[in-house]
C-alpha cells in the first residue's frame, strides 16, 4: 500500500517536471521574440539619444512592446489554445511570466508617461524582475541552468543601477535582452525536438 502510494507520487512528480520542461520549450519562441523586440527598443532609444536616429523613442517602444504582446496574446484565441495550458505546471509557468510581463509593461508605460524614465532606475527593475522569473522557472521547469541566467540578470541589475544616469545603460540593457532573454529562448527552441 505504501509502495503503491510512493510510486504514484513519483509518477506525479515526473509528470509535473515533464510538463514544466515541455512548457518552457514550447514558449521558447516567445522569449526569443520578446528579447529581440526589447533589444530593438533599447538600441532605438540609444540611437535617438545619440542623435543617430530621427525616430522618437515613444514610437519605437510602441512597436517593441505592442508586437510581442500581439504575438504572446494570440494563443488566447480558441484556434491557438493548446492542451498543455490546462496542466498545473504549465499554468504556473504561464501565470508567472504573464504576471511579470503585465507588471513590467504597465510600470514601463507609467514611467515613460510621467517622464520618470530619466531617473534611470527602471532598467534595473526590469533586470531584477526577469531574474526572479528565470529563478522561479528553473525550479518549475526543472532546468537548473536557468538559475545561472537568473544570477546573470541580477548581476546585470547591479550594473544597470550603477550606470543609471548614463546613456550606456541602453546598449547594456539591449545586450542583456539579447543574451539573457533571446539567448535562452533560442537555446530552448533548438531543444524543442528533444523535449
Amino acid at each position: 500500500m505504501i509502495e503503491d502510494q510512493a510510486r504514484e507520487d513519483i509518477a506525479f512528480i515526473r509528470q509535473a517536471v515533464a510538463e514544466g520542461r515541455n512548457y518552457a520549450t514550447a514558449r521558447s519562441p516567445e522569449m526569443l521574440i520578446w528579447g529581440i523586440a526589447l533589444a530593438i527598443g533599447y538600441f532605438g532609444t540609444y540611437a535617438f539619444v545619440r542623435g543617430w536616429s530621427p525616430f522618437r523613442p515613444g514610437w519605437v517602444w510602441a512597436l517593441s512592446l505592442g508586437l510581442p504582446w500581439l504575438y504572446s496574446l494570440r494563443r488566447l484565441l480558441p484556434a491557438f489554445e493548446r492542451a498543455c495550458a490546462d496542466r498545473p505546471m504549465a499554468r504556473a509557468l504561464s501565470m508567472l511570466w504573464f504576471g511579470c510581463a503585465v507588471f513590467l509593461t504597465t510600470l514601463g508605460v507609467a514611467v515613460m508617461w510621467t517622464s520618470d524614465v530619466r531617473q534611470g532606475w527602471f532598467d534595473a527593475v526590469v533586470a531584477g524582475v526577469l531574474g526572479i522569473a528565470f529563478f522561479a522557472s528553473a525550479s518549475l521547469a526543472h532546468l537548473a541552468w536557468l538559475r545561472w541566467v537568473a544570477v546573470l540578470w541580477w548581476l546585470g541589475e547591479l550594473a544597470l543601477f550603477a550606470l543609471r544616469h548614463h546613456p550606456e545603460t541602453l546598449p547594456l540593457s539591449a545586450a542583456l535582452m539579447l543574451l539573457l532573454l533571446a539567448g535562452p529562448g533560442l537555446f530552448l527552441a533548438t531543444r524543442r525536438g528533444t523535449a
